[in-house]
């Protein structure tokens, strides 16, 4: 785990959440193809700590993943459930309105 500069208070093994399952499939699995042999080094690193059983990667839905709103656009509803899932619903106003470009 040093390679990754994680503290050793972290449980192991490291849990790693990710909403892409062909990534996940990737990282469970040694395979590869045509369309996945310019992966970058560090993605064979992850895949080769899950091999040791010093990752594990889970699949998180993708409405579940907090991170979004700073990543992706959402409709507005969702927008404002992940912000309070933030812990910023405080900072939003009760007229806070979305507009679209």
């Amino acid at each position: 785990m040093s390679g990754f500069r994680v503290v050793d208070s972290v449980s192991r093994p490291l849990r790693l959440f990710c909403d892409n399952s062909a990534i996940i499939f990737m990282a469970k699995n040694n395979k590869s193809g045509s369309r996945s042999k310019h992966i970058d080094i560090k993605y064979l690193a992850i895949q080769e700590r899950v091999k040791e059983n010093k990752v594990v990667i889970e699949h998180v839905n993708i409405e579940l993943t907090i991170a979004n709103p700073l990543t992706k656009g959402m409709p507005p509803k969702i927008f404002r459930n992940h912000i309070v899932s933030m812990g910023l619903g405080s900072i939003m106003s009760p007229h806070f309105t979305c507009t679209y470009i």
